[in-house]
Order: structure tokens, then sequence, then C-alpha cells
């Protein structure tokens, strides 16, 4: 935890302290007045007095968000990396500006008498009324380049048949119900238990897929066209490795609710096949497994000895050539012409200083990367396909659903 002992300055910070005697609720907390812990998390760890656990906070006079910087290393590494964006005027920074939160520094807070330092961001659900929130750690491989040998058996532990899949798991999600306005959290211990079929049906429920109607295909354009441009990105990258870093996807249920009505089922073919159904047919829904024998069992330590040392390519998923980056690019703007034009994107090829306002254009869906903590120096001139690849298993995985239903 990147604290200090107590001192006069501390003394001086805004204080969190643990009372639970005084305070009720499951955090047992007292905030500062302008403090309060931000009411979407749905990854990490949230504040506990009795766990000395400290999770985010929102500003109520800026709206800013407050990431702890908990682990030394791990903190200031991604506070570096913000700040190297921040500060860049390198192509790949410019361009990865775009799909980051913009970043303010950082500040200091004593939090159960210590001096803990945070990280001042934008808050991705601003202005949202009924904020969906779903945390997807983008990759394969989890571990960075510095994990002990214990480490990287930890996470090849963690979500492994997600991430053997699909190159991505699901670390958590909440989501109004665009029919009752009922919020549903989902925290981490619900995204380690989601095997093949369950990721697919967390996404159905995020998007608020309700059986026997279609999909709002607006929504999934949204979403879509952020992934295309950060697929697009990360086939020329090179500069960085992104490990356990996570995409965040929000949405305004409010809004979905009233620009995305629920038709009749009558509306809907019968012969609409099943999102589960067409997506398990179209993707290789059987992990190896671990401990059987035979050629399942060497084809899994085989793939495993090579997850040891470069990134696994997704299942029937060709890797394409960089030569096919214009193929790329009329993906996106073909993407973006399919959309309504009050909520299309304005797409271009050139990475240009205004290229960050159209992004934002769409006040009710938003995807930004987060998590920086194990970015690191990019290996050999090489591409990062395990960033990349999970990327486009996403896409594969969201297109499925949007032309599985009928359109709104």
């Amino acid at each position: 935890m990147t604290t200090v002992d107590p001192d006069d300055d501390v003394e001086k910070l805004p204080h969190i302290q643990w009372d639970s005697a005084a305070v009720p609720g499951p955090s047992g907390c007292m905030f500062p007045g302008e403090m309060t812990p931000l009411e979407c998390q749905i990854a990490g760890h949230p504040f506990s007095g009795e766990k000395q656990t400290i999770g985010m906070l929102v500003c109520t006079r800026t709206g800013r968000i407050l990431k702890p910087a908990t682990k030394v290393i791990l903190g200031e590494r991604e506070i570096a990396f913000y700040e190297n964006l921040k500060n860049s005027h390198d192509p790949v920074a410019t361009e990865l500006k775009k799909f980051v939160p913009r970043y303010y520094g950082t500040t200091e807070l004593r939090v159960f008498n210590n001096r803990t330092k945070f990280l001042m961001l934008r808050n991705i659900t601003k202005g949202m009324a009924e904020p969906c929130v779903i945390d997807i750690k983008i990759g394969s491989r989890t571990w960075d380049p510095l994990a002990t040998p214990e480490k990287r058996r930890t996470e090849e532990l963690k979500y492994a048949e997600s991430k053997r899949t699909y190159g991505f798991c699901i670390t958590g999600y909440q989501v109004y119900s665009v029919l009752t306005g009922q919020l549903r959290k989902y925290d981490r211990d619900y995204g380690k238990q989601l095997g093949v079929a369950g990721v697919v049906e967390a996404l159905d429920d995020f998007l608020n897929l309700i059986p026997g109607k279609p999909v709002c295909r607006q929504l999934v354009s949204e979403i879509l066209t952020y992934l295309y441009k950060i697929e697009r990105l990360f086939n020329m990258q090179r500069k960085y490795r992104f490990y356990s870093s996570s995409l965040l996807v929000a949405y305004d249920a409010q809004h979905l609710r009233q620009h995305c009505p629920l038709k009749d089922d009558s509306s809907v073919p019968h012969s609409v096949p099943k999102v589960k159904e067409m997506i398990c047919g179209s993707v290789p829904c059987k992990v190896p497994n671990q401990y059987s024998s035979g050629t399942n069992d060497l084809m899994f330590k085989s793939r495993m000895k090579r997850s040891m040392s470069e990134p696994v390519s997704m299942p029937c998923e060709q890797i394409p050539n960089e030569s096919k980056s214009c193929n790329l690019n009329a993906n996106v703007d073909r993407l973006c012409r399919s959309s309504p034009s009050h909520f299309s994107f304005s797409c271009t090829n050139d990475v240009t200083k205004d290229d960050y306002v159209p992004l934002d254009k769409c006040k009710w869906v938003r995807v930004r990367m987060i998590d920086f903590t194990h970015v690191f120096p990019g290996e050999n001139n090489e591409l990062d396909r395990n960033y990349r690849d999970g990327i486009q298993m996403l896409i594969r995985l969201l297109s499925l659903i949007k032309k599985s239903d009928c359109m709104h």
C-alpha cells in the first residue's frame, strides 16, 4: 500500500476512517464531505474498514473518479503510464488517449491513518441515469514478464475456461433491467464461475437481451464501433504490451428503454436461433481437460507450454495480415455508416488532434481501456497479439449477438 507513518502532513489530509459502531453499512467507514464510494465499482476491492481494503471514490464536486494506488510498484507503474500518455506526442500515445479515461494527476488522502495516493480520472458513467457497466479483462495471458512461477500458476487458474476459449474474461458487471429498472450486480466471484456458455449468457444479460425479443442493434453497433477502432490500433501499435488490462463498457439503460422500445413477441420470427446456440455452433466450446488422458491432454499441455513463452492465438481465429489494414478500416467505416445518423461516430483513417471529440459524441454508450498496472514496453517490435486476439474474439461474439436478431 502506498502509505507512510502518520506525521504532521498526514494529519492535514482529508481522512477516511473506520468506525463500525457509528457507521452503518458493510464498509463501516466515514468519508470526507466531498468523497463517496463509487457505487458502480464492479471489480477490485470495495472499501472495508474491517479488512482494511481501499476501494474507488468519486468526488461529488468535480465528478472525478479517485482510484487508489494501493501497491507501490504497481501504482507507480500505472501513474507513469498515464503521465507518459499525457505528455507524449508519439502517434501511438496520441491514438491511445482516445480510449483511456482522461487523467487529471494524483492526490493524497488519509485512509485508516495512512497516507494513500489516488489517481484522478474522468468518470466514464458521468451523466448516465442508469449506468450498466461491465469489466472485461482482455488477453488469454494475464501475468506480466516479472511474474514469479507461483504468480503465473495462479493467473493461469483464474477464469481459465473463458480465457482459453475467448481470450478474455468477465470480472464483473452491473445492469439495470430495461423492463423493471431493477439493478443487478455481479462481482468477480460470479465472473470466476463463468464457463464458455456462461460468458455468452452474461453478455446477453448485460445487453438487456430478453428471450423472444430482439437485441437493440443500436447498442451493439455503438460498442462495436469502439472495438473496431481499438482493434485497428492493436494491428499497428508495437510500443506497449498490456497484461491484465480491462475494457470498461458502459451504457445508460434509461436511454435504451426510451430509444429501443420493446416490440411485441409477434414481431420476432420463431425461426430466429437462440444466441447461445448460434455462438456455440460457431466458437469451439469444448475446452480440453487438464486431467484427461489421450490426445486432448497432449494438446492442452502443448498449448499451456506455448502460453508460457508467447501469447496464444484464439481457436478458429486467423491473425490478419498487416497488409489487410485497409479492410479493417473499411469495416470501421461501414459499421459507422450502418448506425443511425444521430448515434454514429465520425470515422476517419487519419490520426488528428480532433479525433478524440467524435468518440464522445455518443453520450449513452462509452468504452474505455482501464487498469494499466501491468503495462510493459513492447518486445522485438512485435504486435501485442495477446491483447489483439482477445479484442477480436469479443468483436466476434458481439457481432454474432447482433446478427442473431431482427433490427429495431
